[in-house]
């Protein structure tokens, strides 16, 4: 097995990239920050406003489920995330390797290595 690397972990032996998947931004409500939106200008492009009434301070942008999409709009073609190193602080707490990582990959049909 080769060093891990930002975005891996081992669960039971297997190791999970994070980086060439994708299944949580195809499965799971994603929402991003003012301060995530700060750091990323670009979520302020691609995710939806949530109002004020309805939204805190880290759900102010939603960025999936959105209409018409399959998966976060950053998601890119081949499952890279196209702002991963700026991505939102709900992506970073992830876990790669986790019950619900697990469930998503099972769900979108995405192999373990």
């Amino acid at each position: 097995m080769s060093g891990l690397e930002d975005g891996d972990a081992i669960v039971a032996g297997e190791e999970f990239d994070c980086t060439d998947c994708g299944a949580c931004c195809r499965c799971y409500p994603i929402f991003a920050s003012e301060s995530d939106a700060a750091r990323e200008p670009e979520i302020e492009k691609v995710g939806v406003r949530v109002e004020q009434f309805l939204g805190k301070e880290e759900t102010a942008y939603r960025l999936f489920p959105l209409a018409r999409v399959e998966g976060c709009g950053f998601l890119k073609q081949d499952q890279l995330c196209r702002i991963y190193d700026t991505r939102p602080e709900v992506c970073r707490k992830f876990t790669a390797g986790s019950e619900q990582c697990i469930r998503a990959r099972e769900r979108v049909g995405v192999g373990r290595r």
